[in-house]
């Protein structure tokens, strides 16, 4: 193998795929990264067996070839080469020598013939989807995801296309988010695939702020998702996805307008004192005013009033910190509402101008 190419694009390649190499695997290879050098093209891929990454782009190739070598040591030596011209071989020993200017470095590999292949995805269901509109979706769902892997399913975020809409729900069982778009006519074909929320988001680090339109192909067993030069494939998971249509509560008579900026401040002050108790916090309603309160025999007490809108009966209910701040930190409205319907019933959090997402958090006990 005998290739050039500038050292920014050899260094993003590897930051593109460097999430996908393994930390943890008893198999060595699993630690490299693949090259491949064909026709005019340059790949680089990364697997941990579970999710992999790839990237394509156009290089001058002199010689074809293909090798694995450490992905950390050839990370730190590319981004230690000065600017400019690469010139990247291999030997029949999967020996990589990479030179720039006055620096040359010499790296031992393994033969690429036993690093996996990468995954294949049938042909089936293909979508085009807005970068930022799919970068939105995964940022207002992902963090309800669970990571219990005994309920593998609940690791996943559900994604449903259903003619006109594209859904994407997370659940832990503790809290809920959805999240609905318009999307007509984007496929001829149901979608309804579990992906792992780990894989998401390396798919939302990989989008970054881009503004360049996704390519979804969703198979069986696999998703592929194309961002420019980037590929990302991940094994979905198999399984049933809970009824979430069920926890979403169809009607509620308590509902709070908050300034969403405020409502995070005092949360936040507040949760410093709730972390020795469970991240508990308590919520009660007078006269205008929401007063949220902490209290622990180690620290001691928060305090902390707002105003706030309510339309129905006085409030009194417990909720955990984090879960709340969850979702506040991702939403961009002004103002959020908090409907709720007893202590012990499930509350339901929408933003203003945001009617189709949802975020369900079931409470905490008051005592």
């Amino acid at each position: 193998m005998n290739f050039t190419c500038k050292k920014k694009t050899m260094h993003e390649a590897l930051q593109s795929v460097a999430r996908a190499v393994s930390t943890r695997s008893t198999l060595p290879i699993l630690s490299n990264v693949l090259i491949d050098a064909s026709g005019d093209k340059l790949c680089l891929m990364a697997t941990d067996l579970e999710i992999c990454i790839t990237y394509i782009t156009d290089i001058q190739v002199m010689e074809e070839g293909r090798v694995t070598v450490p992905a950390r040591t050839l990370n730190e030596v590319v981004s230690s080469l000065a600017e400019g011209e690469l010139s990247i071989s291999s030997d029949e020993r999967d020996m990589l020598t990479l030179s720039a200017a006055k620096s040359k470095f010499t790296i031992h590999g393994l033969p690429a013939e036993e690093y996996p292949m990468r995954p294949t995805v049938p042909e089936g269901i293909n979508i085009t989807i807005p970068g930022p509109v799919l970068r939105d979706l995964i940022r207002k769902t992902i963090f309800a995801a669970g990571v219990d892997e005994a309920r593998q399913v609940l690791t996943g975020v559900l994604f449903m296309w259903n003619g006109s809409t594209l859904n994407m729900v997370a659940t832990d069982t503790h809290r809920l988010a959805f999240k609905s778009v318009p999307a007509p006519g984007i496929t001829e074909f149901p979608v309804n695939a579990i992906i792992p929320a780990r894989a998401l988001q390396e798919l939302l680090r990989i989008l970054g702020s881009t503004d360049d339109p996704v390519e979804v192909h969703i198979g069986e067993k696999n998703v592929l998702f194309i961002v420019g030069a980037v590929q990302l494939i991940a094994r979905l998971i198999d399984g049933t996805f809970p009824n979430y249509e069920r926890v979403i509560p169809a009607e509620t008579q308590k509902h709070m307008l908050l300034n969403r900026k405020l409502f995070i401040e005092a949360v936040r002050r507040a949760s410093i004192v709730a972390r020795a108790e469970s991240n508990k916090l308590r919520f009660n309603t007078s006269e205008g005013t929401l007063v949220i309160t902490a209290e622990t025999s180690e620290i001691g007490e928060a305090r902390e009033e707002l105003p706030v809108e309510l339309d129905g009966e006085e409030v009194a209910i417990a909720f955990n910190a984090d879960y709340l701040l969850d979702a506040l930190t991702v939403l961009d409205a002004e103002t959020i509402q908090l409907n709720l319907s007893g202590p012990l019933n499930p509350g339901l959090i929408q933003a203003d101008g945001e009617p189709d997402y949802k975020y369900v958090v079931m409470p905490m006990q008051m005592t």
